[in-house]
């Protein structure tokens, strides 16, 4: 590990120091405290640190911050820079010495509750945006004279000023996304945007103010978890939301002819359409890589470590023709550039930019199909990848699970991700399983009804997932069953391979005894992350907190967000406790023992 000084990273390795640590990852909207009002606030992440310091972690990690659209993905925000204003904390807001009332935070907290039936609460946002509105017509001779405002609006003039712009003109246009503006506000005409600046001044103002609210409240943040000897890690979303103000204002930098996706696979069977367009790096590059190196400066004011998400999409992305049906997903797709020859040259480039131009330590979401050029490249430049216990297999042989002392040493291993469902469910009820629709859908490529051999290989079910027969115990018997050539059900073979028998291998692998109960299961599992050789071990609070059976009860099955999918019942999720109660649970005491003992 000493060879990471060498590397392009190796200035914060310095500073950071080579030493393996525990984390926690949570979204801020997944917690709340009893001052919170509706969702997580940036206070609220004083409190994680205290319990990740308790615990015996060094490493708390979010997801993004950005403003989001109406469907609440933190992947999708309407800013690659904006901090989402749902955030700010009424509790610990303070202007020219206001404060809010502890009756006006009641109030909020009964309209609008934090964590009621394991959700949190979006409405709040508009709430907490008029209220401040009223402040900023208090106060507004005194903001105007505000030189720490004004000099926040000079340093993110890159950003700011379109912006808040795009807010104003979102309103007039009652949410509207900006294609569907007339023309001369989609295609910013110079003269309607000098009118809305001038008779919408004091509201574009106020967007202003209200990043700086935000900026001032977290940046306070990261001052004090630094005392406490916690790295707060972020996340950088690879794309922007085609309806954002980025695409809007920064059109050059975006190919609005193809939506981003991922290609089918044993997770998402018709492939993902995620709807953000391409990003046309050759004018990127032309301009400098500003763009890129203007969202890391943000980010710095804030972080300590940056996750940057789907990093493959930086080598070649999965691009869906634009006009291509909804209901095909991200089936009838291609990687852009086609030619592979590129991958290397364009990821490393990028990457190589984006090191030298943070202070942060970059991490990188290296997950699901990822080429080679990719892994070489960041092991060149001394980012972390990511080793996630369940996908860590033998695929090249018998399918069983790799042991975590032979991980990567440059990576973060852990159990689940926010993509995911909960490690425990997925132990209960995925392990050992497939998707009935992707059985369905490989059978459809080869010409076979798929249902007529259901009873046959698979356990009786009442979900959506297939159990295999015990019977069907070799491929020989698979492929008998089909009655087809080999060569004609390689999917499906590769498919039995991955999952037959997979809980037994799972089992085998993590010491699991079949008397086992839940908690001793998911600390069994825990620890074997945690003695991974990786240098860091980040784990899905909700995954901890499985280790309270009381708390397990009520969170195992639900999830974060499911890929695929969309719905209230993504990006919600909230623990029904407050962190308060969380942090004197006995699971925090447990944690912090493991933790030593894997010399974490």
């Amino acid at each position: 590990m000493q060879k990471l000084f060498n590397t392009a990273s190796g200035e914060k390795w310095e500073r950071i120091g080579i030493k393996k640590r525990a984390g926690i990852l949570i979204p801020l909207f997944s917690i709340h405290s009893e001052h919170s009002t509706g969702i997580g606030d940036f206070f609220d992440l004083k409190l994680m640190a205290q319990l990740c310091n308790k615990s015996g972690c060094s490493i708390l990690q979010i997801l993004p911050l950005n403003f989001t659209g109406s469907d609440n993905c933190p992947y999708n925000a309407i800013s690659s820079f904006a901090i989402d204003p749902v955030y700010i904390s009424l509790k610990n807001f303070e202007y020219n010495g206001f404060q809010f009332s502890e009756n006006i935070i009641k109030s909020f907290q009964k309209d609008f509750p934090a964590g009621k039936n394991y959700r949190c609460n979006y409405e709040i946002r508009e709430k907490k945006i008029s209220i401040l509105n009223k402040i900023f017509k208090k106060y507004y001779d005194d903001i105007c004279s505000d030189s720490k405002f004004f000099s926040f609006v000079k340093n993110n003039k890159y950003w700011l000023d379109d912006f808040s712009i795009f807010r104003v003109l979102k309103k007039i246009h009652y949410g509207s996304a900006w294609y569907d503006w007339e023309n001369c506000f989609a295609n910013r005409d110079t003269g309607k945007l000098t009118e809305i600046s001038n008779l919408y001044e004091k509201d574009i103002l106020f967007e202003k103010w209200i990043q700086f609210v935000c900026f001032n409240q977290l940046c306070s943040v990261k001052k004090y978890i630094e005392t406490m000897g916690i790295l707060l890690m972020g996340d950088m979303p690879v794309l922007a939301s085609r309806d954002s103000a980025d695409v809007w204002s920064k059109r050059e930098f975006f190919n609005l002819e193809f939506s981003a996706g991922a290609p089918p696979d044993m997770y998402c069977v018709y492939g993902q359409r995620w709807g953000m367009p391409v990003q046309n790096w050759d004018n990127v590059e032309t301009n400098g890589f500003k763009y890129i190196k203007e969202k890391l400066k943000y980010l710095d004011n804030f972080f300590h470590m940056i996750r940057i998400d789907h990093v493959v999409g930086l080598f070649r992305i999965w691009a869906i023709p634009a006009n291509e049906p909804e209901e095909n997903h991200g089936m009838n797709g291609f990687f852009m550039p086609s030619d592979t020859s590129l991958w290397k040259r364009q990821g490393h480039q990028i990457l190589s930019i984006m090191v030298t131009n943070t202070n942060c330590l970059l991490c990188a979401e290296d997950l699901g199909i990822i080429p080679p050029e990719c892994t070489e490249t960041l092991q060149e430049l001394g980012i972390c990848g990511y080793e996630v216990q369940r996908w860590k297999k033998h695929y090249e042989t018998d399918y069983s699970f790799i042991p975590s002392e032979q991980y990567r040493q440059l990576a973060i291993s852990g159990l689940s991700t926010h993509d995911t469902s909960f490690w425990l469910f997925w132990f209960k009820h995925e392990a050992g399983t497939i998707e009935k629709e992707l059985f369905f859908q490989k059978c459809k490529t080869i010409d076979i009804e798929g249902q007529k051999f259901v009873n046959l290989l698979f356990e009786p079910v009442e979900n959506e997932r297939l159990k295999w027969r015990s019977s069907v115990d070799s491929e020989e018997k698979l492929i008998q069953i089909f009655g087809k050539p080999r060569e004609k059900l390689l999917d499906i073979i590769n498919i039995y391979r991955d999952t037959f028998d997979e809980k037994e291998k799972l089992k085998k692998s993590l010491g699991i005894e079949d008397y086992d109960n839940e908690s001793v299961c998911i600390k069994k599992a825990i620890n074997f992350v945690l003695r991974s050789v990786s240098i860091f071990s980040i784990n899905l609070f909700c995954d901890l907190a499985c280790l309270d059976s009381d708390i397990s009860r009520e969170i195992y099955n639900l999830r974060i967000n499911k890929p695929g999918t969309t719905g209230n019942l993504n990006w919600t999720f909230a623990f029904q406790q407050p962190l308060e109660d969380l942090i004197e649970r006995k699971f925090i005491d447990e944690i912090k023992e493991m933790v030593k003992n894997c010399g974490r």
